[in-house]
């Protein structure tokens, strides 16, 4: 989504997303609601973030913001990297390589399952007598 048409608009998105108040940033981006009363002011700015079109662009900025912080995985790897080189924290170190072995797929995967196995048993409908005669290897 393009940048906001109305410049106050734009404005008060920008605001909220460093952090102001929607009071901050509507008395930030509209000069004349300095005089106004909060009740008024935090109504006006409510409103304005149920535009469609505004709450679109605040919406496209906070998740920009959010892939900001997100590091990559070369990232990642680069700073794990440089922990397992660190010698201070030897523990560090172990978790660190750990972590990089994890990401590398080098250790197999333990896989559970739970629930029934369902399997015939070949022996189940013989008799007791005819069990004993094959663990001694007779076969008549």
């Amino acid at each position: 989504m393009p940048v906001l048409e109305n410049a106050r608009h734009e404005k008060f998105v920008q605001c909220l997303i460093t952090g102001m108040t929607q009071r901050k940033a509507y008395r930030e981006s509209f000069a004349s609601s300095n005089r106004w009363k909060d009740n008024t002011v935090d109504s006006r700015a409510s409103e304005l973030l149920k535009v469609s079109e505004v709450l679109g662009r605040y919406k496209e900025l906070q998740e920009e913001a959010q892939d900001e912080a997100i590091l990559t995985r070369k990232e990642r790897m680069v700073k794990l990297s440089e922990i397992a080189k660190d010698d201070e924290y030897p523990g560090d170190q172990i978790r660190a390589i750990d972590t990089l072995n994890k990401m590398d797929g080098i250790y197999t995967k333990k896989l559970e399952l739970s629930g029934e196995v369902k399997a015939k048993n070949p022996y189940a409908e013989l008799t007791t007598e005819e069990l004993r005669r094959i663990a001694h290897g007779d076969d008549g």
